[in-house]
């Protein structure tokens, strides 16, 4: 029991989980656009987001309040300082071997994404971009269309109006939807001046909009594709999504979000990877 609890607070903490989904909806997306090294866009997608996410947590444990894993990551700095450091190397050498062409776009793309996530937990002046008022989950919700969708599509060059009226907002809404679960989480810790959902509109208001983005990504999804993506592994993916969001309380642990809610984004990309 106790070495089973130990490899689960890897799992979790490490941020493994999102990784793992990360890697798994790009090689779902790649797949779906008839992309054909869509293991290499998997390996980009896990070792960017474990590179992000790790760095994210390092610099949190030096400047923010112990919380548990915080707490955890401080006793393992070394160890995660070491593996940051690898995940970034390896997903630099993906991305140097996945881009076709080096366009003002896809350049201006990378660098906005990377200064998001940058800046996310660095202070520019007094506040990072996470503590800016509504800001929080968009700054997610865009680095993670900007990597996961938008990346592939543009560098495979497989752009149409479709993708752009459909699928990119579809996705965009997705990834809101599933971090305004994290913003009821950090209730006891965001600032009041952050205005996350949540503290705006409530707790039960931010679960029932999180629902509603929910819900206009399936119809969206059904627009761009005519139904041919709503297979019942994609349907399972969102109403999993949608199951979660509601079961939400604010005494849940980590293992409700950074498992359960994190874990089944790979849903989704399976479900790309086996249309």
């Amino acid at each position: 029991m106790h070495y089973f609890k130990t490899i689960l607070n890897y799992i979790v903490y490490l941020n493994v989980i999102i990784a793992t989904s990360a890697g798994v909806l790009i090689a779902g997306i790649s797949n779906l656009f008839g992309i054909e090294n869509i293991i290499e866009y998997g390996f980009f997608g896990f070792f960017a987001t474990f590179f992000v996410y790790n760095s994210h947590r390092l610099v949190k444990v030096n400047s923010e309040t112990k919380t548990p894993w915080l707490k955890w990551v401080s006793r393992h700095k070394k160890f995660i300082l070491n593996l940051s450091v690898l995940s970034g190397l390896v997903s630099v050498l993906c991305f140097i071997k996945l881009i076709n062409v080096i366009s003002i776009t896809i350049v201006a793309l990378i660098i906005i994404a990377v200064c998001i996530a940058f800046f996310y937990v660095i202070r520019l002046g007094q506040k990072n971009i996470r503590e800016l008022p509504y800001l929080k989950v968009h700054s997610i919700a865009f680095t993670w269309t900007a990597i996961i969708v938008l990346f592939p599509i543009m560098n495979e060059n497989v752009f149409d109006s479709q993708v752009l009226l459909y699928f990119i907002p579809a996705h965009y809404l997705y990834f809101l939807a599933v971090a305004i679960p994290f913003d009821i989480r950090d209730l006891k810790h965001d600032l009041p001046t952050q205005k996350t959902i949540p503290q705006v509109i409530g707790v039960k208001n931010a679960k029932i909009v999180a629902v509603i983005l929910l819900t206009i990504t399936i119809l969206l999804i059904n627009i761009f594709s005519n139904s041919y993506l709503l297979t019942p592994l994609f349907l399972l993916a969102i109403s999993v999504q949608i199951l979660l969001v509601v079961s939400i309380k604010l005494t849940q642990k980590d293992f409700h979000y950074n498992i359960l809610i994190d874990g089944s984004i790979a849903l989704l990309g399976l479900s790309y990877l086996i249309s």
